[in-house]
């Protein structure tokens, strides 16, 4: 890759891990946004190449566009392609296209509305106290470990019905599957690649074998003691008048614990990040709290914690003029979306008063709309409201750690002191 300023197309490598480990690659995306917007990637054999679309409205375009554009043809996570019957193997609900994610999604979509997630408003406070009463007083803290860990877990846990006792484990489990890309998670499985014995598993991780086990060990209670969580829905669930199959049950619980535990975990912390960078804005928070919802938005789209995911054409089509052939991979960089200087001006500003901000962190277009908007939007503002009238200010106490990833956007380590108020 070149150095900036120096950059050209064929510079561009989005599937080098290695280069997000170091770095937010932003002027690769600017590259990508002036001069090739829909961009021909290659691939390394035997890869067969895919569509890299960085610009908010051709992003927007394909997640809109189902019927064109596939979640279920060749997966949404993974831009490698794999056998059908892989994919079949460990196929999710949001690697399906609707009618069926539509179907899916109805199983437990009342859980996490708006009206749903307030009620939980007054215990996650007492969770957030909990947690930032141990931490804010220490010298130093991880926030990624510290704050960003425990508050995201705890609430799915909630929601979902998980015991305490088994989380920190999922959260380990989940880190493992979900960045098998990072060495300091996964060892040196992460530049060897998937081996062929785990292809079948949820993720392609031999970690999903303890976390789907203990799936099924909660869906076998929750059958016989049906419990008010989400849960005990999908556990009794029926599809076209069937119980979901083993490994629909496997994979839905994969995908929840593991996405829903991360994504808002790497919201948090690269929030805290960016205020830390951005003391004015800490400053300006405190000073007018009625900016709060304005600032929740601001960190999600400046924090944005995936960097892209995988549609595959369906038809012949065309997007920005450029033509899309029926089975080519379309991969939609979100992150680089929320910072689409032709939607968002002065993008790389980290600005909590910013309007509009329509955002494409949650997808916002489209049957694929997240599940958990709402619900990271809750933990995002329960956590400032907390963190406001107590912290003076956030300053850096070393240097952040990225994770090696070309999928989640994120933190390993965020090294933070806290000038209480």
């Amino acid at each position: 890759m070149g150095t900036p300023g120096t950059l050209s197309l064929d510079d561009v490598d989005l599937l080098d891990h290695d280069l997000f480990a170091v770095r937010e690659p932003w002027d690769v995306f600017e590259l990508l946004q002036r001069e090739a917007p829909v961009f021909w990637h290659r691939e390394p054999p035997p890869g067969r190449g895919f569509w890299a679309v960085t610009k908010y409205e051709d992003v927007l375009a394909v997640l809109k566009d189902s019927g064109a554009f596939s979640s279920e043809a060749g997966g949404a996570a993974t831009i490698e392609d794999m056998p059908e019957d892989v994919l079949a193997a460990r196929r999710n609900f949001m690697e399906t296209d609707p009618p069926r994610h539509s179907q899916f999604r109805r199983i437990f979509a009342a859980d996490f509305t708006p009206r749903s997630v307030k009620r939980y408003e007054p215990w996650l406070h007492e969770l957030v106290r909990e947690v930032i009463d141990e931490v804010l007083p220490r010298e130093e803290f991880d926030a990624v470990h510290e704050i960003a860990a425990p508050i995201p877990i705890r609430v799915l846990a909630r929601i979902l019905g998980l015991s305490d006792e088994h989380l920190p484990r999922l959260i380990e489990l989940g880190d493992r599957m979900l960045v098998d890309t990072e060495p300091d998670f996964v060892g040196e499985r992460a530049f060897e690649g998937e081996r062929d014995e785990d292809r079948y598993l949820p993720f392609g991780s031999p970690d999903a074998v303890e976390l789907c086990a203990l799936g099924r060990r909660y869906y076998e209670d929750r059958r016989a003691h049906p419990r008010e969580d989400v849960l005990s829905l999908i556990a009794n669930a029926e599809l076209d008048g069937c119980p979901l199959s083993g490994r629909d049950l496997d994979n839905t619980f994969a995908i929840l614990v593991v996405a829903g535990n991360e994504t808002t975990r790497q919201a948090i912390a690269s929030g805290l990040l960016a205020f830390a960078r951005n003391p004015p804005q800490w400053q300006l928070l405190r000073s007018d709290p009625s900016l709060l919802p304005s600032a929740v938005e601001e960190v999600l789209r400046y924090a944005h914690p995936v960097w892209h995911f995988r549609r595959t054409a369906t038809r012949d089509t065309e997007l920005r003029g450029t033509a899309i052939r029926a089975g080519d991979k379309v991969v939609v960089w979100f992150a680089a979306a929320n910072r689409d200087a032709d939607v968002f001006p002065d993008p790389h500003s980290f600005d909590i008063t910013r309007e509009p901000n329509e955002h494409a962190t949650f997808g916002r277009v489209g049957p694929h709309f997240c599940l958990g908007a709402w619900l990271a939007r809750l933990e995002l503002k329960v956590l400032l409201e907390e963190l406001l009238p107590r912290v003076e200010a956030f300053e850096l106490a070393g240097e952040p750690q990225r994770l090696r990833s070309n999928f989640t956007n994120g933190l390993k380590r965020l090294p933070l002191r806290a000038q209480l108020a």
